[in-house]
């Protein structure tokens, strides 16, 4: 049995931990407010930031430039006249980075703490990488072979697996596992809203 997700509340003190760590030679997002500038004020800006989240927490909607970006292009591989052989990448503003790193923090903690996650999961969870995954497999193959066993592997590729989750299913998905509605909500006004400003390419 689950327990109910946790309202989500933003602290001073959480934030000035993310601003500790932001990397500070990013670019900055259509705000134009650069990691820099964040980080060396961060000691004067973490209580505004604090008292903004909560706003937008509340209010269950975000800023504008906060849903907007810079996009640019960046080449893959293939006939470089083909659109889809382009990478899209998205500058979006940093204090916003700021609160979805809080956010999530907060929903892997709760997804951790109702153990939501496969033991076969790895990636995207600390300290179970793709690395740990190679190592157990490999471990595993290395048995198999010692006593002459068979080893078939299959593997798939989705591509642009991100970009092609269903938003909708994703909020049914999430209330599912109990997440406060408060929470939900302002991940719907995130995703749906989301407006882009296209840049070319410098």
């Amino acid at each position: 049995m689950s327990c109910d997700m946790s309202e989500f509340c933003t602290n001073e003190k959480d934030i000035l931990e993310k601003l500790n760590h932001i990397k500070i030679n990013k670019s900055p997002g259509r705000d134009l407010i650069h990691p820099r500038i964040l980080f060396e004020a961060r000691h004067q800006i973490a209580y505004p930031l604090h008292l903004l989240f909560e706003t937008s927490l509340h209010l269950q909607q975000l800023p504008f430039d906060w849903k907007s970006a810079n996009i640019s292009s960046i080449y893959k591989k293939g006939i470089k006249s083909d659109p889809c052989n382009y990478r899209p990448i998205s500058l979006t503003s940093t204090v916003c980075k700021v609160i979805e790193s809080l956010l999530r923090d907060h929903l892997m903690n709760q997804f951790l703490k109702n153990n939501y996650f496969s033991n076969k999961q790895y990636g995207f969870i600390k300290g179970i990488s793709t690395v740990t995954q190679l190592l157990n497999i490999m471990d595993k193959w290395t048995e198999y072979l010692e006593i002459r066993g068979q080893v078939d592997v299959i593997y798939t590729d989705l591509e642009k697996a991100f970009d092609k989750v269903p938003h909708q299913r994703l909020l049914l998905k999430l209330k599912s596992y109990n997440i406060h509605d408060d929470i939900i909500q302002w991940i719907s006004s995130f995703i749906f809203l989301t407006l882009t400003i296209t840049k070319s390419r410098p």
